[in-house]
């Protein structure tokens, strides 16, 4: 019986990291790029949602924002950009609430998205 609630509660854990990096590896949902270092911007996120950033080897400062069940909701990769920073956000499921929105801020601008194949078209 308990190698059954280990086996259980190994594939819980494993689905929880699938899932994150299902996330992350979703395209982007909405860019923004912010005058706030990376660091600033990361740490508020972090402080925001009662979670921690994650430094990953791209340079990025990675917060993710989890649902009641553990499920990965929002992913923001945070990146040094000049003296500010882009942040790169990617929506899995929808949440209540947009506080994440104060920590890239006020003067925060979104990225204009060009779609793939089109770019050949604005040259």
């Amino acid at each position: 019986m308990k190698k059954h609630i280990f086996a259980a509660a190994t594939a819980l854990l494993l689905a929880g990291c699938a899932s994150t990096e299902t996330v992350l590896s979703q395209p982007v949902t909405q860019t923004f790029h912010s005058t706030d270092s990376a660091t600033k911007v990361a740490f508020c996120l972090a402080n925001k949602n009662n979670t921690a950033a994650l430094d990953r080897e791209d340079g990025a400062k990675v917060v993710l924002i989890k649902n009641g069940y553990g499920g990965v909701s929002m992913a923001f990769s945070v990146y040094p950009d000049g003296t500010g920073s882009r942040i790169e956000y990617r929506k899995k499921f929808g949440t209540i609430g947009g506080i994440w929105r104060q920590c890239i801020g006020p003067d925060a601008k979104r990225a204009e998205v060009i779609p793939m194949g089109s770019a050949s078209l604005r040259s």
